[in-house]
């Protein structure tokens, strides 16, 4: 037993073959469709929960980890680590923090520093890859909790839905105000700092990605960046988003990461929505 564990939850949407590579324990969180519930990642896949939205007249709802998955996660990886550090979706949007502080509790005097990342998704896989590469590198806690408090503070998460059916749906908007932007091809674009909130409304799927953008620009102020995109069936648009920031942004067009948002986050987005994220070069 040795080194630093790393504990995350299934909406940093990881490559599975990178959570093998590097032992990272994955928590999943859950969504429920005709009063089934899957575990994200385990019990359903992409193809098919999108599949099934398309195809079925039903409204997926989510649902946290319970502080005994956590604590069944946690007694796993003691076993091989002497302390972990758990980071995950906001508690602004899931009760997920609040189920893994008190999993932690009940491990007495091990070791585990739970982080409220105040993101999801995209920002959070790239925080995840970054401790992980800071903890190869030899740091230890106080270094890795520094870095993420780093990160979090500085970190930037916004993405546009392609139609406001299911924030409409999810109780978000009202039904007039989605018929209307539905009519007029309103683009809302939302960014998620501890909670989701608006951000602008543009006319049109080019002009959102275009302000999108610029909006990144304007958050980096300069800086040299790291950066993150995401999609929910929508690879092509994601592309476009970026070749435009990587021309607009100071970053290393090859050292930026994306994923696929999976369902208990695009059930609330519905396919469609892309996003773009960074934090600065530390």
């Amino acid at each position: 037993m040795a080194g630093i564990g790393i504990v995350t939850d299934s909406t940093a949407y990881l490559d599975g073959d990178y959570v093998k590579k590097n032992d990272i324990k994955v928590v999943p969180l859950k969504v429920i469709m005709d009063d089934v519930s899957y575990r994200e990642g385990v019990d359903i896949s992409n193809d098919e929960f999108y599949q099934r939205m398309q195809d079925e007249d039903i409204f997926p709802t989510t649902s946290q980890p319970s502080a005994g998955e956590f604590l069944e996660a946690y007694r796993e990886m003691s076993e091989r680590y002497d302390s972990l550090i758990s980071i995950h979706i906001s508690s602004g949007i899931s009760g997920t923090c609040e189920s893994a502080r008190s999993a932690a509790a009940e491990m007495g005097e091990y070791p585990i520093e739970v982080i409220d990342s105040r993101f999801t998704g995209f920002v959070l896989m790239l925080f995840v890859q970054e401790l992980v590469k800071a903890r190869d590198a030899g740091k230890d806690m106080s270094e890795l909790k520094a870095m993420a408090e780093k990160m979090i503070e500085s970190g930037v998460e916004m993405f546009c839905v392609d139609t406001l059916e299911y924030l409409h749906r999810g109780g978000r908007i009202g039904g007039a105000q989605a018929l209307m932007g539905s009519m007029l091809r309103i683009k809302p674009l939302l960014y998620l700092d501890g909670t989701i909130d608006a951000l602008d409304k543009v006319r049109g799927s080019k002009k959102a990605l275009e302000r999108m953008v610029e909006l990144a620009v304007e958050k980096a102020g300069g800086r040299r960046v790291m950066v993150t995109l995401t999609h929910v069936r929508a690879l092509p648009r994601m592309n476009e988003l970026k070749e435009m920031a990587t021309k607009a942004l100071d970053c290393d067009p090859d050292a930026i990461v994306w994923n696929e948002t999976g369902p208990v986050i695009g059930s609330h987005v519905g396919p469609g929505t892309v996003g773009l994220g960074f934090c600065p070069v530390l």
